[in-house]
């Protein structure tokens, strides 16, 4: 046959000097492409789960076609399959068929395929991948603190860590937190709590004893009520650590172990400054001050005029601290008091006085609507101009408290927060996947496949150029059906004969046979890619529409092929079960 006039490697060699622009170009011309784009682009924001993104056509397609995986378009239990198994599992469809495009796809999802496809937010960003989305929550069964406390010569005597969300069996979030009171017998002597920094007594009364050595690191943690001690540096197990109890609003309680660090180690954890000039973690809430029934809450920065959802807890106060102690007073049998601040709209808040530890003490309590300016003052109290926010009155065990507000404000930036105290058995964050990225690897494959492109094989050799570099191994050649196809073709084979061999076959007779330095510089690539071109003017080959992986064993509706091979064409549960099958 006679080569044809028009080369074929003159246009691929065109096209391939701005591919991206040419594939931008035919998307907005074409109406299908430029359809899905736009469907995409409103409605991928806004998908958490699998089953989401498999009932929006549109969004399925430009995602499949942008990892090259067009061919699994139909095959829903195979996609549903690739994104809630974890791909580093030995069990799952990725790992398993050692398709390394699957598993690349199954990974880029890890959001979705290591949680059983459901995430708190979308794993789709409008901004560059490295945007963190997180998964769905786990149980809590472990908080983390790394802290620096003040030195034993410091005047700072007590340290509030910002709340950490934890999360019960069933999803439901509780605000932990700890404050730290230094001793005022030993300077290297602490007693810290946790608490709900919500202020709604979800977790119980507790409280340890820690004591650090000179170097900074923790000697001993102990129970301040009983003095059993829980940690030291004859334990077996060096983790400095105490446990905490919550219980959420259906009336189980939760375990959690609250990790200090380790015994006798300065490496991470929680540690002590050994000196002025060493800073200390900044503490995060403050504490009323006064005792007795006459209480003070010292100025304040409650949130920022930019937030929204805010809220601010003040550190928890035992108002007769003093009598408690002088009379050995147990923490479950004492009462607490907190300012709780809950922004209600833009610039307005409520603000009133709960028990941390016990949210059914307080049993009468003032709760005012603040409302601050521009500047984050003051300016009106339930709807009443001024400046000064009146006292708060609480009543709890019979007694009537005071509390005296000196000049809350809110930041006019964002507030920084702190966070010390981590919880590593609650959601994790994961890249997310670039929205942007996804529409031109979209466009640019629909481009290449465009019936234009496809004639000459114009389309698999830009495909090829932009897809080969970095790939290695046999198996990721045979992963991708178009790399596959040029590979092939150079080689002499005819892709339509070689695919009629099963798998092992296919494996025998590429074993060897690539070199895969050539693509391992541009020009090696291109030279690859006009090799491709330049055989195929040679030896034409028929035009069809791409196989998928079941098509390689078989088809998946046919007791013909490979497939029969594995007794599963009886099987119910369709594409999905007959891949698990074939692995």
């Amino acid at each position: 046959m006679a080569i044809s006039t028009v080369s074929p490697i003159t246009s691929f060699l065109i096209a391939q000097k701005d591919e991206v622009t040419a594939a931008q170009t035919y998307a907005k011309t074409d109406a299908a492409t430029a359809n899905e784009i736009a469907t995409f682009e409103k409605d991928a924001g806004s998908i958490t789960t699998v089953d989401g993104l498999l009932k929006n056509y549109s969004v399925l397609q430009v995602v499949l076609g942008a990892y090259g995986l067009s061919s699994l378009s139909g095959q829903t239990a195979v996609i549903k399959d690739l994104l809630t198994q974890d791909p580093s599992s030995s069990t799952s469809l990725a790992a398993k068929s050692k398709n390394t495009s699957w598993q690349a796809f199954a990974k880029a999802f890890a959001v979705w395929s290591e949680h059983d496809g459901v995430s708190t937010v979308s794993p789709f960003t409008t901004s560059d991948s490295k945007v963190s989305v997180t998964a769905a929550p786990t149980k809590t069964t472990e908080l983390t603190l790394n802290a620096i406390l003040p030195s034993s010569s410091s005047t700072q005597d007590s340290y509030t860590t910002a709340g950490v969300t934890t999360y019960d069996a069933s999803g439901n979030a509780t605000q932990v937190a700890l404050q730290w009171t230094r001793s005022t017998t030993n300077p290297l002597s602490w007693n810290v709590s946790a608490y709900d920094a919500d202020g709604k007594g979800a977790v119980g009364t507790n409280s340890y004893n820690v004591t650090f050595n000179t170097d900074g690191s923790i000697a001993s943690v102990s129970n301040a009520v009983s003095g059993d001690s829980v940690v030291n540096s004859s334990s077996k197990d060096l983790t400095a650590f105490f446990p905490v109890t919550l219980t959420g609003g259906d009336g189980k309680t939760q375990n959690i172990k609250l990790v200090l660090g380790t015994v006798d180690s300065t490496k991470s954890g929680t540690v002590m400054a050994t000196s002025d000039t060493q800073k200390a973690s900044v503490s995060q809430a403050q504490s009323m001050s006064g005792s007795g029934t006459s209480l003070t809450m010292s100025p304040v920065v409650v949130g920022s005029t930019t937030g929204t959802g805010q809220s601010y807890l003040s550190s928890p106060l035992d108002p007769d601290q003093a009598l408690d102690d002088a009379d050995n007073i147990p923490a479950s049998a004492r009462n607490y008091l907190s300012v709780k601040w809950t922004q209600t709209a833009n610039s307005t808040w409520s603000v009133s006085v709960v028990n941390p530890y016990d949210s059914s003490s307080v049993t009468s309590s003032s709760v005012y609507s603040v409302s601050f300016d521009a500047l984050g003052n003051v300016y009106s109290v339930n709807g009443l101009s001024t400046t000064k926010v009146p006292a708060l009155t609480a009543v709890m065990g019979g007694t009537t408290y005071s509390i005296n507000l000196e000049s809350p404000t809110l930041s006019t930036s964002q507030k920084t927060t702190e966070s010390t105290l981590t919880n590593p058995s609650a959601t994790t964050s994961y890249d997310g996947v670039d929205m942007t990225t996804l529409v031109d690897d979209f466009e640019q494959t629909q481009y290449e496949q465009s019936k234009a492109n496809q004639k000459d094989g114009v389309g698999n050799a830009l495909y090829f150029t932009r897809k080969i570099s970095g790939v290695t191994t046999l198996a990721q050649v045979m992963s991708d059906s178009t790399l596959l196809k040029v590979v092939e073709t150079v080689l002499g084979y005819n892709p339509d004969q070689i695919g009629a061999l099963d798998y092992s076959q296919q494996v025998q007779m590429l074993t060897g046979k690539i070199d895969f330095s050539q693509f391992t510089t541009a020009d090696g690539i291109k030279k690859y890619a006009e090799q491709y071109l330049a055989m195929l003017q040679i030896n034409p080959q028929t035009s069809s529409d791409a196989l998928s992986t079941m098509d390689l064993f078989g088809g998946s509706n046919s007791s013909e092929g490979i497939v029969a091979l594995f007794d599963v064409s009886g099987s119910s549960s369709g594409s999905s079960s007959l891949y698990s099958a074939l692995f």
